[in-house]
């Protein structure tokens, strides 16, 4: 199963949580917020943290590899104490915790965290860890192929 596959899955998961306007693929678009398309918050990115890939077998055709999936919670608040977040917050824990995809292990929350640094945006991030499986699916047997050569005999009085 791939990340694509993971991440519609995922985002299909989150979308079902009651207020979600958008979720997209993280691309740090708080950072860019002029050069990106705007968007309704809430709203909730999907980032894949990089991950160090291990050979399973002998012939290398699958890899297993520890994955970060990191969730970038997104709630726009211009009031002085708005609690709104931790409730969301808690939804997605809820919708995505212990959840299985495919060939890729259980998503377990192992962080959270906010970033503070954007106004009227807050930015609570939760950390899921998760086992990775892929497989090639194509053929990587070789074969040697041997050339056809027949062989035919003219006697000289047949020329």
């Amino acid at each position: 199963m791939s990340k694509l596959t993971l991440y519609n899955s995922l985002k299909t998961d989150l979308t079902a949580i009651s207020g979600i306007k958008k979720v997209f693929l993280w691309n740090n678009q708080l950072e860019r917020e002029s050069e990106e398309n705007a968007f309704l918050y809430p709203a909730i990115g999907i980032e894949f943290l990089p991950s160090n890939y291990t050979d399973k077998g002998k012939l290398a055709v699958s890899q297993q590899y520890d994955l970060t999936v990191r969730l970038h919670i997104l709630f726009e608040s211009y009031k002085d104490e708005d609690t709104s977040i931790l409730t969301l917050t808690d939804n997605v824990w809820q919708t995505v915790h212990n959840k299985q995809y495919g060939t890729f292990g259980k998503l377990l929350r192992r962080n959270e965290e906010q970033n503070f640094d954007h106004p009227n945006v807050q930015d609570y991030i939760q950390d899921y860890a998760t086992l990775g499986n892929d497989n090639q699916t194509q053929d990587t047997t070789t074969a040697t192929l041997a050339p056809n050569l027949t062989t035919e005999i003219v006697k000289p009085n047949e020329l």
